[in-house]
């Protein structure tokens, strides 16, 4: 099997979020899934690093790549190369179900009010420009210790191994509660040049020509 580039695991959730996925709704759900896989697995699950620029996490070589809007449309991506096994397939989806709802500028928002992206700031001022790697440290310590996925714990999660469960147990995030505790920094967004979501959640999870391949699981399933 090929390692995995983070723009195949971009491939992937476009194609799981049809029809169209706008470029900061991308973003963040590609930073949510490498984030909950080194959370679980304590292994990033591609190789590429993530930035924190001051609209939230971004993998760079995924925003230059799909700056474009046909690069974001579910029927153009070319997945049947992409070999994800089980685990990482699942995990795909239950990113996709706890997230997926949110538009981009929730998405962004949320990714604001969390300690990773945070801590990767600084002191910065909210507009400042900044390329600081949101670290793998910072991701895998926070989402054990203070966040669910699909109502179970990273640690959960490792123990009985990453599978899909029933739609009841894959509640989304509070993200009203969330950004209702924040300060009045993270108020009002301001000019946006990401767009906004258009997400199709719940039905496009099936994963429709993926590949995928068995082998042993990464978190002792």
């Amino acid at each position: 099997m090929r390692v995995l580039k983070a723009d195949d695991v971009a491939s992937v959730i476009i194609a799981r979020s049809g029809p169209w996925l706008d470029a900061m709704s991308l973003q963040k759900l590609l930073y949510y899934v490498q984030a909950w896989h080194l959370a679980i697995t304590n292994e990033p699950l591609f190789e590429e690093r993530i930035k924190a620029w001051k609209d939230g996490p971004v993998v760079p070589q995924v925003w230059h790549a799909r700056r474009g809007r046909e690069t974001r449309r579910a029927i153009d991506q070319q997945v049947d190369g992409i070999a994800l096994d089980d685990q990482t397939s699942d995990l795909i989806n239950i990113v996709l179900m706890t997230y997926g709802s949110m538009s981009g500028d929730e998405l962004s928002a949320l990714t604001h009010a969390e300690a990773p992206w945070r801590e990767a700031r600084g002191d910065l001022p909210p507009e400042a420009q900044c390329s600081t790697e949101v670290s793998h440290q910072s991701m895998a310590q926070f989402y054990r210790a203070h966040r669910r996925l699909g109502g179970r714990t990273a640690s959960d999660l490792a123990a009985v191994g990453i599978y899909l469960g029933s739609p009841a147990a894959t509640g989304p995030v509070d993200v009203d509660e969330i950004l209702g505790s924040l300060g009045e920094e993270f108020s009002d967004p301001g000019d946006n040049p990401w767009g906004s979501s258009n997400l199709d959640s719940g039905h496009q999870y099936s994963a429709d020509g993926i590949r995928r391949e068995r082998r042993r699981a990464h978190a002792g399933a």
